[in-house]
């Protein structure tokens, strides 16, 4: 009986180790370099109210990108993002971009939102970001705005608060790396909405969205993970308690 206990431990124990490498965390980055399919998003490299696009996410679960305008007088047809191809001369169609990125990032124009979901249900969490204020021609503060990311969980939100950086010693704006927290960079999210917050008191304080038309951002380098839940250990346990059982009852 020893013997076969031991037996059992080890086949559990092997099982176990089975289980934690394929628990491993799935990981992505959404960095708008990958080709977009122009079908729903015809006017590229601009995108209207009503546009989508792909990119690839996580263990081929593609990633549906929709930039969306929030005012209650918005029609399809209106502006409300543009890819950009770098920006290395800091000027994106003579609004003001930031300098420190030469590949390909997303603009959210007009209080305009973001939203990013799996095609297929896949959840997610974010776990970093890069991002930018860009100006639209009006003086940049010190603390030009905010930016708010809200994840969705079975209708239930949760919230992470990135303050935006306003123009360095040389007048240029830059993109800033930001890491999530708490209970939002721990949660996979169902999709996930990205807006601006404007300060414009230019002190951090007062800053709102969606009453300005300055809610304006860059976005690039979206850091996506998934978890995948791990087989039951108790099954396992169990099994081994079966086999036992089944062999104690065989004839000697």
């Amino acid at each position: 009986m020893k013997k076969l206990l031991s037996s059992v431990a080890l086949a559990i124990s092997a099982l176990t180790l089975s289980v934690g490498a394929q628990a491993g965390v799935m990981r992505a980055v959404i960095d708008f370099e990958s080709p977009v399919d122009p079908t729903f998003a015809q006017q590229l490299p601009y995108l209207t109210h009503g546009d989508q696009f792909l990119q690839p996410g996580i263990s081929n679960h593609d990633v549906l990108v929709t930039p969306f305008s929030f005012s209650p007088l918005r029609q399809v047809g209106d502006l409300v993002g543009e890819l950009i191809a770098g920006a290395g001369s800091g000027s994106c169609a003579g609004i003001a971009c930031p300098v420190n990125n030469a590949s390909n990032f997303l603009n959210i124009y007009n209080d305009g939102v973001l939203a990013i979901e799996s095609l297929d249900g896949y959840r997610f969490s974010v776990k970093s970001f890069k991002a930018s204020f860009i100006g639209n021609g009006d003086p940049t503060f010190a603390v030009p705005a905010a930016l708010r990311l809200t994840g969705v969980l079975n209708g239930v939100g949760t919230d992470f608060l990135a303050v935006l950086s306003g123009p360095d010693a040389l007048g240029n704006l830059n993109f800033g790396t930001y890491t999530t927290t708490g209970a939002f960079s721990n949660t996979e999210f169902d999709y996930v909405l990205a807006y601006a917050l404007p300060c414009l008191s230019g002190s951090g304080t007062g800053c709102q969205a969606f009453s300005s038309d300055r809610g304006q951002f860059a976005i690039d380098d979206i850091v996506i993970e998934h978890v995948p839940e791990p087989a039951s250990l108790a099954l396992v346990g169990l099994a081994g308690l079966a086999a036992v059982g089944a062999r104690r009852r065989r004839p000697v």
